[in-house]
């Protein structure tokens, strides 16, 4: 019963055309194609998709599929290519490719975690109005990297490790890019030292994720404190003591809050705002209309 089913769904998606009859998968206009392919992988933008049909080859060559470029799950896009030369080598040439499939005009790149300030430079001279990056790598040169940010005017947020959480180096992104308003942090601790720089570099941020990290209340309430603009702080993904009354006050404000969280009243949680129905709810009582989000969500990060 369950092989019929799948059969009659397959009918139904690649059955011919007629008057008010089904369609065929290469029969899809080229704007909603281009719409689906925004959405898939560099691995199968080069290796799958324009192998399929002749109208999917054609609408891979669109720029607008290349916009978010995502690299890092290196091991599998490079397994999956047959790359065999060193990763730094290889990434280039693909990362090359890819950017001039974009013609220019990424919006976003996740980098590999062995990219380096010289893959950052590179992406800022090919497209400057770049929007978003993720760079993992620790070891990338403060001097280096803030000359690569002069370049980037259009910068909106990125995704750094703690090393470069210091106020050259953030005060240098707040003054070059005036639309800056998202960070991520890859750090193993978060004391109040740190959350002050970000909070004196950064008063306009209004997204700030740094998971998987060991952070105090102190820290926390600092950045509930500096961060007057702030709508989304993601500290889960580590056991947080600091989960109090008093945090949880200051963030009610927020439109998303989310934690973890070992001790206390608080466990893991989720602290979110509706704008649909204009009510705030913790985890434990979600409204409907923030159910049906996080469902469709779920249901666009099905392959």
């Amino acid at each position: 019963m369950e092989k019929r089913n799948k059969l009659q769904v397959a009918d139904k998606v690649s059955g011919p055309s007629g008057d008010g009859g089904n369609r065929r998968w290469e029969d899809l206009g080229s704007e909603l194609l281009v719409a689906i392919f925004s959405r898939i992988g560099v691995e199968d933008l080069i290796a799958g998709l324009p192998y399929v049909c002749s109208s999917w080859r054609c609408a891979v060559r669109d720029p607008f599929c290349w916009r978010v470029l995502d690299f890092r799950s290196w091991d599998t896009i490079s397994s999956r290519l047959g790359c065999r030369r060193d990763e730094a080598v290889d990434f280039a040439d693909l990362f090359n490719f890819a950017i001039s499939r974009s013609a220019g005009r990424i919006d976003c790149v996740y980098f590999p975690s062995f990219s380096d300030e010289i893959n950052l430079e590179y992406v800022a001279n090919r497209c400057p109005m770049l929007q978003y990056f993720s760079m993992e790598n620790p070891d990338v040169s403060e001097t280096e990297f803030c000359k690569t940010i002069s370049k980037l005017k259009f910068l909106k947020g990125m995704a750094v490790d703690e090393n470069l959480i210091c106020h050259q180096v953030l005060q240098h992104v707040n003054q070059c890019s005036s639309n800056f308003i998202e960070l991520k942090v890859f750090s193993d601790t978060m004391d109040k030292q740190l959350a002050s720089i970000i909070c004196d570099c950064l008063p306009h941020l209004q997204k700030l994720e740094i998971t998987e990290c060991i952070m105090s209340r102190g820290a926390i309430l600092t950045l509930l404190d500096g961060l007057k603009k702030l709508e989304f702080l993601d500290v889960s993904g580590y056991a947080i003591s600091g989960i109090t009354n008093e945090v949880i006050e200051k963030a009610s404000h927020l439109k998303v809050f989310r934690w973890d969280s070992k001790y206390g009243k608080y466990g893991f949680g989720v602290f979110e705002y509706c704008h649909h129905c204009e009510d705030d709810y913790f985890h434990l009582s979600p409204c409907e209309c923030v159910l049906h989000q996080q469902l469709m969500g779920w249901l666009a990060t099905l392959p």
